[in-house]
């Protein structure tokens, strides 16, 4: 199911670039609110992006770093991005230890709807060394979009490693690239594909 969500997700949801944001929260210094970095480049209160997360959002992972029980986190990434057919939040962790390697899923619902599962060292490995180098995207501008697509930012990713945290937000295109504006035709989007690393997602 994750996996369908993940690659065509963005094809018919209706959800400035400075460098990423530093912030604070635990031992991993995420804002899980994202304000810093929807501050830090300017995406102003009528960005869907911001509409979607609502006045007081707050990531439902915040809880599970608080109560994180699996030994010292060596790295860990986060991702954040609405689901296609009702805009509803979708938050995936991975993260790793000295010798383990764990994925948390919550997906929005009354309750909420949570999985965890052990993965692969080597897999969350290859998956971080190809997040790690990305910067991030220019917003999408509307001209740019798919009908009923979403421009600007429709999403984010927080990265930990080595004592080092950063933030930044995702478009459309990260996740899937529409090749006609009926998007009946499309690519994946490098976070599309760099997921795959893990082996619950391969396609």
């Amino acid at each position: 199911m994750m996996k369908r969500i993940l690659l065509v997700s963005l094809l018919i949801i209706a959800p400035k670039v400075t460098c990423a944001q530093e912030s604070e929260t635990a031992t991993l210094r995420w804002d899980l609110t994202y304000m810093s970095v929807l501050s830090g480049n300017k995406v102003g209160p009528d960005a869907w992006v911001r509409k979607w997360l609502g006045p007081n959002y707050e990531s439902p992972i915040k809880q599970a770093i608080s109560t994180w029980k699996h030994g010292p986190i060596e790295s860990a990434i986060l991702i954040e991005f609405p689901a296609f057919h009702a805009g509803e939040h979708i938050t995936l962790w991975f993260v790793r230890t000295s010798n383990k390697a764990y994925y948390i899923e919550v997906v929005e619902d009354d309750p909420p709807r949570r999985t965890q599962e052990a993965v692969k060292t080597r897999d969350y490995d290859r998956f971080l060394a190809v997040i790690l180098p990305w910067r991030q995207a220019q917003p999408r501008k509307p001209e740019r979009v798919p009908d009923n697509g979403v421009a600007g930012y429709i999403g984010f990713l927080s990265v930990y490693d080595r004592s080092k945290s950063r933030q930044m937000l995702l478009t459309m295109e990260d996740f899937v690239i529409c090749h006609t504006k009926k998007c009946d035709r499309f690519s994946p989007g490098r976070m599309a594909h760099a997921i795959t690393s893990i082996s619950r997602f391969k396609v």
